[in-house]
Parts: C-alpha cells; sequence; structure tokens
C-alpha cells in the first residue's frame, strides 16, 4: 500500500466514526435539527440511511480493500463519494446546530480521503479491476440513463422555477432559496457516473472500476430516497407512488448489478489462487 492510500484510509476511518456519531445524534437528539418540519424528515432519514448502510459498506469495503479486493476498493470510493455528497448537503443546507462543526469535518475529511484514493490508484489496481465482469452494454446503458434521468428532472425543476417565478415545492418546504442536490448532480454526479457508463461501453479499463463505484453511490443513494419517502410517509405526508417505483427500480437494479459485478471478481480470484501442494514424504 502506498502512503498515499494509507493516509486516505486514515482520513476515511475517521470521517466514518464521525458520520456514525453524528447520525446516531440526529436520530436520537430530540430537537437538534433547529430546520422546517420536511428538513428535520429529510435529515433524519439521511442519518438512518448514513448510520445502517453507508458507514457500514465504507467499513466493510476499507477492510476487504486492505486485504486486497480490488472491488472493494471501490465500493469504499463511492461510500467515500456518498458521505461527502451527504454532508455537503448538511453543511450547506442544514441550519446551524450543535453538529454543523462534525458536518463541515465529515465532508473535508471525506473528500480529501476520496481524491487522495482516486489520485493513488495505479494502472495495475485498473487492470485487476477489469475481473469485475459486468453486463457491459446493459450496465453502461443503465448508468448513463439514470445520470440522464436525474439531469432532466432537475433541469426541468430549475426551468419551471425561471420562467414561473415561484421555487419547486421541494425547494420552498424546506424554506431554502435553492436546493443543494441540483448543484451536485449537475455538477458532480451526473457527469461522472454518465463518465464511468461510457468507458464500460467502450471497453476502457477504467470502466469497470468506475462502473462498481457508480453503482455502490446509487444504491446507497437510493435507499436514501427511499428513506426520505417512508418518513414522510410515516408523518401523514402524501407520497406518490410513480417516484417511489423509480426509486425503488433504481436501487434494486443498481444493487443486483453491483452484486454480479462482484461475485465474478471473487469467483476469478479464487480460480486465480494456485492449489496448495502436499508434501508426499520419501
Amino acid at each position: 500500500m502506498t502512503s498515499r492510500i494509507n493516509l486516505a484510509d486514515r482520513l476515511a476511518l475517521v470521517a466514518l466514526l464521525l458520520a456514525a456519531i453524528a447520525a446516531l445524534a440526529g436520530l436520537l437528539v430530540s430537537g437538534l435539527y433547529r430546520d422546517t418540519a420536511d428538513g428535520i424528515r429529510q435529515a433524519r432519514a439521511t442519518d438512518l440511511v448514513t448510520l445502517l448502510v453507508a458507514v457500514p459498506t465504507l467499513a466493510i469495503g476499507l477492510w476487504r480493500a486492505r486485504a486486497g479486493s480490488v472491488g472493494a476498493r471501490f465500493v469504499a470510493i463511492a461510500a467515500l463519494g456518498y458521505l461527502a455528497y451527504s454532508y455537503a448537503i448538511y453543511a450547506f443546507s442544514v441550519v446551524i446546530d450543535p453538529l454543523t462543526p462534525v458536518h463541515i469535518a465529515i465532508l473535508g475529511l471525506a473528500t480529501w480521503s476520496l481524491v487522495l484514493t482516486v489520485f493513488a490508484l495505479d494502472e495495475a489496481t485498473l487492470d485487476v479491476a477489469t475481473r469485475l465482469r459486468f453486463p457491459r452494454r446493459t450496465t453502461g446503458v443503465f448508468l448513463i440513463a439514470v445520470a440522464g434521468m436525474f439531469a432532466m428532472l432537475w433541469l426541468s425543476q430549475i426551468a419551471g422555477a425561471i420562467t414561473s417565478g415561484r421555487l419547486p415545492a421541494a425547494v420552498s418546504d424546506l424554506g431554502l432559496p435553492t436546493s443543494p442536490v441540483y448543484s451536485l448532480d449537475l455538477a458532480f454526479a451526473v457527469p461522472l457516473i454518465t463518465l464511468a457508463g461510457i468507458w464500460l461501453i467502450r471497453r476502457d479499463r477504467r470502466g469497470p472500476g468506475g462502473a462498481a463505484a457508480g453503482l455502490a453511490f446509487l444504491m446507497i443513494l437510493g435507499l436514501s430516497v427511499l428513506a426520505i419517502f417512508a418518513f414522510e410517509a410515516a408523518a401523514g405526508v402524501a407520497v406518490e407512488v410513480p417516484p417511489i417505483a423509480i426509486f425503488g427500480a433504481v436501487t434494486a437494479l443498481a444493487a443486483v448489478i453491483l452484486g454480479l459485478g462482484l461475485a465474478s471478481s471473487a469467483r476469478e480470484t479464487r480460480n486465480d489462487t494456485p492449489e496448495p501442494r502436499l508434501s508426499v514424504p520419501a
């Protein structure tokens, strides 16, 4: 392991611990969040997925990556990306509360760990990542289609706000001037997921690793959105069925395709392991 990866993993571990503490506090400490009722429900839904999905995924990914699993390394990258994504939303849109310094610290730690990890990936790692055997065209088209869906959804809301002069309900209900999700998705998530899909279709050796990270990120993000729908429904807020079905399908498909790729890599690794030789006494 290079010194850069070692430093990245240490930063990731600190981010992981702080995220677990922050998420647990957000769920258990009454009155911690000072946002609108909609904002509090969304924050707690995100805390739940962070605690039960993102933190364990990052922990297992780091552990298996240290043991030599390239697939786990890209899953850990996805979990780091999700922490940077979600805590950017906390840092820029959640009303200042006692956890704000922790949220900013997680954002910084996850982002720098992610940057260091990506720049530490060498040619050998990318070559080994080609063992992640995804259905190439199906996976590539899926990633590009999901990225396009998010882009069209957010651009249509932005265009509607520009032409009508009224904020989308999803923004006004939170008491915000705009949504940080628009910027994060359109500037970062959508281009990166699209690029991963293009790489995979073109047989670029960066494709399998990029696809693994993109699929894992979509799976965690999808669970977070579904958790928000669940919190809204539990509070008696009317939730439309089509968005639930769409995000449910995206989440499930991402999980299935990711599982297929990781399983194929594990099979190839086992097949490449030489059988132990038995010593025969003279």
